[in-house]
């Protein structure tokens, strides 16, 4: 049975002028092998709109896992690798209670 997400991680940001789209898509993918330990983890999206803009939408079983995960995160030292093409001043993450999922 599939777990349905109660919680949807959103993350904005832009990646550093200088890395090629498949340096970022690899460093983005390998946080996958992080994320998925955590605790109340469901499902991660991470999807790019060709020029230098990300967002990563990760999916969670409530709030405090969420929250725990994203605090975490950053003082994680295989993350902060990746966290390195990241501009910081680009980031914005919200949480959102989940409500409405369709699948046909």
């Amino acid at each position: 049975m599939k777990t349905t997400p109660k919680v949807v991680e959103v993350v904005l940001f832009e990646a550093y002028p200088g890395y090629s789209k498949e340096d970022v898509k690899t460093a983005l993918a390998s946080l996958n092998d992080i994320v998925k330990l955590y605790h109340g983890f469901v499902e991660r999206t991470t999807a790019s709109n060709g020029d230098g803009k990300y967002v990563d939408i990760v999916y969670w079983n409530d709030m405090k896992s969420a929250k725990a995960a994203a605090e975490d995160l950053t003082k994680n030292q295989d993350a902060a690798a990746v966290f390195n093409i990241i501009k910081p001043e680009s980031i914005q993450m919200y949480h959102f209670d989940a409500f409405n999922q369709f699948e046909e």
